[in-house]
């Protein structure tokens, strides 16, 4: 676990911890049932409260990326979304489904109904994007569209929980998939993804020399706040940060002339390359290719 705390930087110390540990999390970076550090072993090794770290410790485990057990310690709450014993044969998988089915009384006949049921699902014509950021859905939008020639659509989980999609893949990440995963009776139809973490992005950032100008373009003001945070706990008030929307074209066309390295998101990269000239620009994928593939081959093999 990597974590910088700039004890100099505007932003809290608090929220600089909470959103690395998201972001690791929800790009799974930190695996499944991993056990994160003890409240005070993490305040002495970053040599802040251990109140701060009990806060955002605290934070991450209402959002459901944590759990917190006294006696045990903290460790990431999730869904695994690795393979790490590769891929079983199904005739394995098989076999071990039907021992647990009849362990739990089930006959070959109560098999057989389900089985039947499964054959009958409404085929999937529509990939569903959750996220309980609303700022995002265009993002997610843009990111997913151009890989799909089914119908993309967002919803937050609110909204999720209020509609009918027996008709959809469902697409979530970490951040938002514990709010809502009872919910559905189907896991075929769930595709829990890492996000891209940012790296690569917020390395440029923090790299550059001390008074070099960023400007981050993007349609989210949450965005903004997560890249914002992350680049100062690294850097703190060294490198400024500016941020725009990409439908201020008198803002993003001034800005253009004073930054040194352009970050944006995918719904406003068409806004921007036009624009940068010969400004660096590096664009966030929330979601990665293997990601996009994954999605695919779940319509595939069980749309």
């Amino acid at each position: 676990m990597k974590i910088s705390i700039n004890k100099e930087s505007n932003v809290p110390i608090r929220d600089q911890l909470i959103e690395q540990l998201a972001v690791q999390i929800a790009s799974g970076i930190l695996k499944n049932k991993e056990k994160l550090p003890s409240i005070r072993a993490l305040a002495d090794r970053l040599g802040i409260h251990y109140s701060t770290v009990t806060a955002a410790y605290n934070h991450l485990a209402d959002a459901g990326l944590l759990e917190i057990r006294q006696g045990s310690g903290v460790r990431v709450l999730g869904r695994d979304t690795s393979n790490t014993q590769g891929k079983q044969p199904l005739e394995a998988l098989l076999n071990e489904f039907t021992a647990r089915a009849a362990e739990q009384g089930y006959s070959k006949a109560d098999l057989n109904v389900a089985l039947k049921k499964l054959e009958k699902q409404p085929a999937v014509k529509r990939i569903l994007a959750v996220d309980s950021n609303v700022d995002f859905h265009p993002i997610l939008l843009a990111e997913l569209k151009p890989n799909f020639e089914l119908e993309v659509q967002t919803c937050t989980v609110e909204e999720l929980k209020k509609q009918n999609y027996e008709d959809a893949l469902i697409v979530s990440s970490l951040y938002h998939v514990s709010a809502f995963q009872d919910n559905i009776t189907d896991l075929t139809r769930l595709v829990v993804c890492n996000i891209q973490p940012g790296g690569t992005e917020i390395g440029a950032a923090t790299a550059l020399p001390s008074g070099k100008l960023v400007l981050l373009v993007s349609v989210s003001q949450t965005m903004f706040k997560i890249a914002s945070k992350l680049i100062a706990a690294v850097r703190g008030e060294e490198i400024p940060i500016r941020t725009v929307l990409p439908s201020d074209t008198t803002e993003l066309n001034y800005m253009m002339k004073h930054a040194d390295l352009i970050l944006c998101d995918a719904s406003s990269r068409d806004v921007v390359l036009p624009i940068a000239g010969k400004v660096k620009v590096l664009t966030f994928q929330l979601y990665s290719d293997s990601t996009i593939d994954l999605i695919k081959d779940r319509v595939a093999k069980w749309g």
